[in-house]
C-alpha cells in the first residue's frame, strides 16, 4: 500500500505542471462468459488419465484418490498399493472446483450447477440447477462470468487514469472490464497472483480445505456467504432443502460429531447439526483477517492463519481454541508457524501443511504444549492440504503445488515417504 501511496503522490505533484503522465504496467482482468445453455449442455466425460497441472481439492474413497484439476475435472488414482499409485482416469467436468462422494455417487459442481455422477458409468444421473453463485450474471445476454483472463498491459496514462487500478502483491490490476462483478476485488486479485468428511455410511474423506462435506443423508456446501444444504434421500437427485446465511468470506467446512465447524477469513463459526436439515448457529470464534482451515479433536479446534493469501492476512500461526463450552469458544494459545495451510489429525498426532516450507507433525497428547513437541519436518515439498487415513492404514495423503505425496505415519516422528505423482 505504501507503493500505491508513493505513486499517487508522484502523480499529484505532476498534475501541478502542464502535463501529468506516467508509463504503468498492470494486469487487465477480463471476464470469460458462458451462456446458460452452454453450461447445461456440459456433462462429465470419462477420459484417459491426464498429468496433474493445477491440483486443488483432495479426496479419499474406497482405495482411490480423487484430485481436482481446477476448473477442468477430477483425476482418479488407484491407490491399492500406496507405494505405486496408478493414475487411471480423468473425469472431465467443466468448471469443477469441489466435490464429495457417497455410495458410488460423485457430487460435484459444474460452474453454477450441482451434478450427481455415477462413478461406475461416469454418467450424469442428476443435475440441480443454479445453486452456486457466478462471478456475476449478465441477465440481458443470458450468460454468466465463469472465470477471468489476465492480460499484461503497459501504457502511458494521465493522472486521471490511475483511479481505476487496484494494487496488491506489488502489482496493479484493472478490473474495470469485469462490468457488474460484485465480488471481493482483493480476493480476485490475489487469486490472479498465483477449497473434512469422515469416512462412514458410504462417504469418503475430504481434506481440511473442503467446501463440500456429506453427513448422513445430507450434502453441505459452503460458498462465499452461506451454507447450502441438500437432501440425498434420493441419491441421484440432490434436493436443495435449506440455505443458511453466515456472512462474507466463508471458506471451509469440517463436520465433527453433531456439529459443523465453518472457517471464514474472519473466524470460525460453529453450527449445531443435530437437525441435519436445518443447522443452527451456536457460536463464533473471531480472529484477525486471514484464511483459516479448521479441524477438531476432542475439546479443541485447531485453526491455521497464514499470510500471503487472498485473505490479506499477516499472521502465520496455529490457534488452539477450547470448545468444551460449545457456545463460548476461546483461544488457549497461538503457536507461531512458517506459512500454515491445511491440517489433519490422527489419534494424538497433528499433521500440518506449511506451503513452501513443507510438512510438519506434532504430538498433541497435551495440545497446550504442542509447540514444544514437533516430531518431524519434511522440507522437500510444497504442501497445502493433507488427509491422515484412520485405522490400520497409517497413510498420510498430501497435496501441494508440486504434486501428490504419500507417507506412512506408523511413527509420526519419522514420516516415511512412499510415493509421489508429480505436477507437470
Amino acid at each position: 500500500m505504501l507503493s500505491l501511496l508513493a505513486l499517487v503522490g508522484f502523480a499529484t505533484q505532476g498534475c501541478l505542471k502542464d502535463k501529468c503522465e506516467r508509463k504503468l504496467s498492470y494486469i487487465r482482468v477480463d471476464p470469460v462468459y458462458k451462456t446458460i445453455d452452454e453450461i447445461r449442455n456440459g456433462t462429465a466425460v470419462n477420459e484417459a488419465p491426464r498429468e496433474l497441472k493445477n491440483p486443488g481439492a483432495l479426496y479419499y474413497y474406497n482405495d482411490k484418490i480423487f484430485i481436482n484439476e481446477r476448473q477442468e475435472g477430477i483425476h482418479v488414482i488407484d491407490n491399492t498399493d500406496p507405494s505405486s499409485p496408478v493414475n487411471e482416469a480423468f473425469i472431465a467436468i467443466p468448471g469443477n472446483e469441489s466435490f464429495a462422494i457417497k455410495n458410488g455417487i460423485l457430487y460435484a459442481n459444474s460452474y453454477i450447477d450441482l451434478l450427481a455422477i455415477d462413478l461406475q458409468s461416469t454418467e450424469v444421473v442428476g443435475r440441480t440447477e443454479s445453486v452456486f453463485p457466478p462471478l456475476w450474471e449478465d441477465f440481458e445476454n443470458n450468460r454468466v462470468a465463469v472465470s477471468y483472463q489476465e492480460t499484461p498491459v503497459t501504457e502511458v496514462l494521465s493522472c486521471d487514469g490511475y483511479g481505476k487500478f487496484y494494487f496488491t502483491d506489488d502489482r496493479f490490476f484493472d478490473f474495470s472490464n469485469m462490468g457488474g462483478f460484485q465480488g471481493d476485488v482483493a480476493v480476485l486479485a490475489n487469486e490472479s497472483s498465483n477449497g473434512g468428511t469422515k469416512e462412514g455410511s458410504g462417504a469418503g474423506i475430504g481434506g481440511s480445505m473442503a467446501r463440500f462435506t456429506i453427513v448422513g443423508d445430507y450434502l453441505y456446501v459452503v460458498d462465499q456467504t452461506s451454507l447450502d444444504v441438500f437432501s440425498l434421500s434420493t441419491p441421484t437427485q440432490p434436493q436443495s432443502t435449506n440455505t443458511v446465511e453466515i456472512g462474507w468470506g466463508i471458506e471451509t467446512i469440517f463436520p465433527f460429531e453433531d456439529k459443523l465447524f465453518i472457517g471464514s477469513n474472519a473466524g470460525m463459526f460453529i453450527y449445531d447439526n443435530s437437525n441435519p436439515a436445518a443447522p443452527s448457529y451456536l457460536s463464533q470464534f473471531a480472529h484477525a483477517r486471514a484464511c483459516d482451515p479448521v479441524v477438531v479433536s476432542g475439546d479443541y479446534a485447531y485453526v491455521t492463519l497464514r499470510s500471503g493469501t487472498e485473505c490479506d492476512g499477516f499472521n502465520n500461526q496455529l490457534d488452539l481454541v477450547d470448545i468444551s463450552n460449545i457456545t463460548n469458544p476461546f483461544l488457549v494459545k497461538s503457536f507461531p508457524m512458517d506459512n500454515p495451510h491445511g491440517l489433519s489429525i490422527a489419534e494424538n498426532s497433528l499433521f500440518l501443511c506449511e506451503g513452501e516450507f513443507g510438512l510438519k507433525s506434532f504430538d498433541i497428547t497435551d495440545p497446550k504444549v504442542l509447540g514444544e513437541h514437533q516430531l518431524d519436518h519434511v522440507t522437500n515439498l510444497h504442501a497445502f492440504d493433507a488427509i491422515a487415513l484412520p485405522g490400520q492404514k497409517k497413510l498420510l495423503l498430501v497435496i501441494g503445488e508440486d504434486g501428490f505425496y504419500q507417507y506412512n505415519y506408523d511413527d509420526p516422528a519419522d514420516l516415511q515417504f512412499l510415493s509421489k505423482i508429480t505436477v507437470n
